[in-house]
């Protein structure tokens, strides 16, 4: 006797963004990756990240039972010299909303350029911003990189516990969290010139690893002096001075 079992088709509804703001939904796949905060995210499967369409910004999102893991890649070389610049700032609203009241600013905007060996923590605990070491134990951890692309790749693990500190309340909870690029201060974006923030040696390096570890795909970053002329994105425009953010939801499940 034949027993002929009937599949469901699947139907896949796509969620309709505003013209100033894309959300992705993200859940929690069932795929093992074993993160590395080195600022290389070759570990990071491709379909785990979406692509912001007005930054051209990619992030992704992941967690276990203790770490929320995200990354965000900049191609753009425009974006990357206003991150530089003037700063990029993380979100993340525990309730689903678009609040901005918690987060992480990094890197963090100190005199005429951008520390990429700081971070300032805002929001949590009811604490006033902090400014405070990438690699500082039992808080946010961040590692930056340039790839042989000359792509930046930023990696964030925050623990869950600075979220909630009983994780059990974090369970099947959807936050949002949110990337916003800071209004420029600079309308033109060569002067004054980011030389300082580009190494002078090969011993210097922007690039936030923990000791031993350094990717080979890792190299010293370009000089971003050379943003108007090697620009290919004429959706970009160099003279941009808008602020500019992009928000995702996720659901974390234990």
């Amino acid at each position: 006797m034949r027993i002929l079992f009937l599949l469901p088709a699947i139907v896949f509804c796509g969620a309709h963004g505003s013209a100033f703001n894309i959300t992705s939904v993200f859940q929690k796949d069932t795929t093992i990756i074993v993160h590395r905060l080195d600022g290389n995210t070759a570990e990071w499967p491709g379909e785990k990240f979406k692509t912001d369409k007005e930054t051209k910004m990619e992030y992704a999102v992941d967690h276990d039972n203790q770490t929320l893991f995200l990354a965000i890649s900049i191609s753009d070389i425009t974006m990357q010299k206003r991150v530089m610049q003037d700063g990029l700032n993380l979100y993340i609203d525990i309730k689903g909303k678009k609040k901005e009241n918690k987060g992480i600013e990094f890197p963090v905007k100190m005199e005429n350029l951008a520390s990429v060996e700081n971070m300032k923590i805002f929001g949590f605990n009811n604490a006033e911003p902090l400014l405070q070491n990438i690699k500082t134990e039992g808080t946010v951890n961040i590692a930056m990189a340039w790839d042989s692309a000359n792509v930046i790749h930023i990696e964030y693990n925050i623990p869950l516990k600075i979220l909630e500190e009983r994780l059990a309340d974090l369970n099947n909870k959807k936050i949002s969290i949110g990337w916003k690029l800071k209004e420029n201060e600079i309308p033109d974006p060569a002067s004054p010139p980011v030389s300082a923030i580009t190494p002078t040696s090969t011993t210097t390096r922007l690039v936030a690893v923990p000791a031993g570890s350094q990717p080979s795909a890792i190299r010293n970053p370009p000089n971003l002096n050379n943003a108007r002329n090697v620009n290919n994105n004429p959706a970009t425009q160099p003279n941009s001075n808008k602020g500019q953010s992009f928000w995702a939801s996720y659901t974390i499940i234990f």
